[in-house]
């Protein structure tokens, strides 16, 4: 050992001493190349706990970051969250409002899932140009199960897909490699097997055994005329045989020793063939994480096999790929590595005892430091029962295990916790982990070819519509001018078309389904246009790869109990839905039916309509031939009233519109004006697109235009229709053209806050949540300090509390505490 250590240090002196002799310039343009790339986002979603039942609620709390120090990100402003069946089908979307790079919200499960696997999956319109491997796909547990090890026996007798991954990117004839392999069953799991490594004569150069989830690693020296094979022992008697990659004649090899506490050794190895060939030439090593530089060397060939070894301090957390660049400054081998560093938040829990009573309150003191001085950061906290939860800690996803490790990973990793465990055996299979999953997010050939990355997709700073002005002819309308009108969210706002007739309203701050009419009018001011609404691209279920079968466990809470829960925890909400209220005893209140009065007869029931033919409007403009024609309404600064005050609402076409939009009519255009006073308004909710009844306000008048004269009452235009246009996607409109469209905005999910219930003697229902306490914004102060209260609920067992977040420098913490209620 000690002569090969001294070799090593030979090997590094030598590398060293080459560097003033060698041109470096290409380091510079690498190190200028990487700084102009785009930077890449990443998200992460804390969940309140890791499995979920029928009827339960998903609370959650979104991280986005970007760069390679994990910074809160203020690239977007719009978070997409999915939740995906196990069949690979959309159940739900939510749109979420980003605010510094943190959001929360919450999924509500109905009652009628099936039970199985599900998928968490979250993303940014940026994220998109990095494609669907790169988003933040988790899976969770819905209906109180498990999954088997029986369940996949079937599959695990079946013969497993293998690959082999060969230390650096190739095999080279005469150097000694390690060559890691991963075997995976037909569930997408990783699978233990066995056998040995033969060559083309039959004989067994290396023995072959995986050695934690399918995965392994020997090492092999190729020779040249020579090709190998592996001999896997399959179940029964059964061998089948797998080629290994084929030698190259000539080529560099690259290895990574990442073993060492405080220090990575990299190691670079050519054949005699190679050496002869290219002897005095130059190569060139980068260590880059996240896009940035954090080691750089350059050095001559002129010997076999060189050396260099680097402190770990010098890199962030995370993975750290190493590249090899040849003369001609082309990528001839790679190889990444984990780097566990100190750099980590330290997040500290304290209450004033570890055993605590049912409904008892619990004061929790959290402290947060970043290299012992206090950081103020976002933090998020969930309390469960873990006796009843059922958490399994080597799958568990984590801010860490997240952000450091899987979010730069393509495929499915199988206990992501369990490899950040600070132990020999974990380290050492997340570096086989490393060998064979790899690193696929950055591309060096891309990057050096002085081309920016394309990009797809813009960052979406905030919610937008957009869309285009077309004629009968379907030509553009230039110059055309477009309103924007939503009562319920008091938003009036307008555009002007390009010269190709694209429009867009950007900044909207609506919620999701909000009402929206649009109007929109030529440069002669005439409404015979069509509108073209582009629809919203999102990104598309890909398949999870995985059909893990699942059936109930006994290690976790019966199904049918955790229902029970969830109905008694519904009713505590309603005993408790008014703070500091008293419970009335039961009042029994009978009425008579009301009859809905008629009003299409234009008179009503007991409040009077009144309609009036476009004929007898006047000749100027339509609201002064309204003022005079319409009996029982006050006309006052432009605008409608009824008797008592109340403003009317004001439809045309049974689409509501601002009071703007009634002169951009001429009296000659218009078929009749209806009034319908409030009495009656509050049927026509029923009919109209303008809010709940106590949101009605006053009456409506309703205006017609001779285009939609004879049709049917309260029916207007028609529904919108699909259609596409060349090279720009899938657009909605109206036919026929008439400038205005009704049209429901997909805007931010409204997040529900975590209901607590305020428990007294008159609450006799036990309440028996997995969930007991949720916080999504825990905010430290300038001191490092937030403090914590809230109640034990009624179940006995282990109470788990996780604390994760971000600090305003990036620095990432994650805390587990645990007590026990009796």
């Amino acid at each position: 050992m000690k002569i090969i250590y001294l070799l090593f240090l030979v090997f590094v002196g030598s590398i060293t001493a080459s560097l003033a002799q060698t041109d470096t310039s290409f380091l510079s343009r690498a190190s200028a190349s990487l700084a102009n790339q785009p930077p890449a986002e990443k998200v992460y979603l804390h969940l309140d706990k890791p499995a979920y039942n029928f009827s339960d609620t998903i609370w959650y709390k979104a991280y986005t970051v970007v760069g390679q120090r994990h910074q809160l990100s203020a690239l977007s402003g719009v978070l997409y969250v999915e939740l995906i069946s196990p069949n690979d089908t959309l159940i739900m979307r939510q749109t979420l409002k980003l605010t510094s790079g943190v959001a929360w919200g919450d999924i509500p499960l109905s009652a009628t899932l099936q039970q199985g696997i599900y998928r968490l999956r979250a993303y940014t319109k940026w994220m998109r140009n990095a494609g669907a491997d790169y988003f933040y796909d988790q899976k969770i547990r819905v209906g109180g199960i498990a999954v088997a090890p029986l369940a996949i026996k079937k599959q695990i007798q079946q013969r497993p897909d293998i690959q082999f991954f060969p230390e650096g990117g190739e095999l080279v004839n005469g150097v000694r490699s390690r060559v890691a392999f991963k075997a995976v069953n037909g569930n997408g799991l990783g699978q233990d097997i066995k056998g040995t490594i033969e060559d083309n004569d039959g004989n067994i150069v290396a023995d072959l055994a995986s050695r934690h989830l399918g995965m392994g690693v020997f090492a092999i020296i190729p020779q040249s005329g020579k090709t190998y094979q592996a001999k896997i022992t399959g179940a029964g008697e059964a061998v089948y045989v797998i080629n290994l990659p084929q030698a190259k004649e000539e080529g560099y090899m690259l290895s990574v020793n990442n073993s060492g506490a405080d220090s990575v050794f990299v190691k670079v190895s050519v054949n005699n063939k190679l050496l002869k060939e290219k002897q005095g030439t130059s190569f060139y090593l980068l260590a880059q994480s996240a896009g940035k530089i954090y080691y750089s060397a350059a050095a001559t060939l002129s010997m076999p096999v060189f050396g260099a070894g680097m402190n770990k301090s010098r890199f962030p957390s995370g993975i750290v790929q190493f590249t090899l660049f040849d003369n001609n400054n082309r990528p001839v081998a790679e190889r990444v590595v984990f780097i566990a560093g100190a750099d980590s938040l330290k997040l500290q829990l304290a209450a004033e005892t570890k055993v605590f009573q049912s409904r008892q309150a619990v004061k929790f003191s959290v402290s947060a430091t970043d290299s012992n001085q206090p950081a103020s950061g976002s933090f998020s906290m969930a309390v469960i029962n873990e006796s009843a939860a059922g958490v399994d800690q080597a799958s568990e996803s984590t801010i860490l295990n997240n952000l450091l490790l899987t979010s730069d990973l393509k495929g499915n990793i199988e206990q992501p916790n369990y490899y950040l465990n600070n132990n020999l055996q974990a380290k050492a299979d997340l570096d086989l982990l490393m060998l064979t999953q790899g690193y696929r997010r950055f591309d060096w050939k891309r990057a050096l070819s002085d081309k920016l990355m394309l990009t797809a997709f813009e960052p979406e700073r905030s919610l937008q519509l957009e869309g285009v002005l077309k004629n009968k002819a379907g030509q553009p309308v230039p110059a055309g001018k477009i309103s924007l009108i939503s009562t319920r969210d008091n938003l009036v706002t307008d555009t002007v078309a390009n010269n190709e007739g694209m429009f867009k309203f950007t900044g909207l701050e609506l919620p999701d389904t909000a009402r929206l009419v649009l109007r929109a009018r030529n440069g002669n001011k005439r409404y015979d246009v069509n509108l073209y609404i582009k629809q919203p691209g999102y990104a598309g279920v890909n398949s999870s790869n995985q059909q893990s079968q699942v059936v109930y466990n006994s290690n976790t809470a019966p199904a049918a109990s955790l229902v029970k829960a969830g109905q008694q925890y519904k009713l505590l909400q309603k005993q408790d839905s008014v703070k500091n209220g008293i419970r009335l005893k039961q009042v029994n209140i009978t009425a008579s039916k009301k009859e809905k009065p008629n009003i299409y007869n234009g008179y009503g029931s007991k409040a009077p309509n009144f309609k009036i033919s476009g004929k007898l409007l006047g000749a100027g403009s339509l609201s002064w031939g309204m003022a005079l024609g319409l009996k029982f309404v006050r006309y006052r600064d432009g605008k409608f009233f009824e008797s008592k005050g109340d403003q009317f609402h004001i439809l045309i076409n049974n689409i509501e519109v601002d009071y703007s939009e009634i002169n951009g009519y001429s009296p000659a255009d218009i078929e009749d004006v209806q009034m319908i006073p409030k009495k009656e308004a509050q049927y026509a909710k029923i009919f109209y697109n303008i809010g709940d009844t106590n949101e009605i306000g006053g009456g409506l008048i309703l205006i017609t235009t001779k285009q939609f004269a004879g049709t049917a009452p309260f029916t207007g235009h028609s529904k919108p229709k699909e259609v596409i246009l060349a090279d720009s996607g899938k657009y909605l409109t109206n036919d026929p053209p008439s400038g205005f469209m009704a049209y429901a905005f997909n805007g931010f999910t409204q997040s529900r806050s975590f209901y607590t219930p305020k428990y007294s003697p008159a609450t006799p229902l036990p309440d028996l949540r997995s969930t007991i306490y949720w916080n999504p914004n825990v905010m430290t102060d300038k001191d490092g300090l937030a403090t914590i209260e809230y109640l034990n609920n009624d179940s006995k067992g282990t109470y788990r509390v996780v604390i994760e977040g971000i600090d305003d420098n990036g620095n990432l913490g994650r805390r587990v505490y645990r007590y026990k209620v009796e």
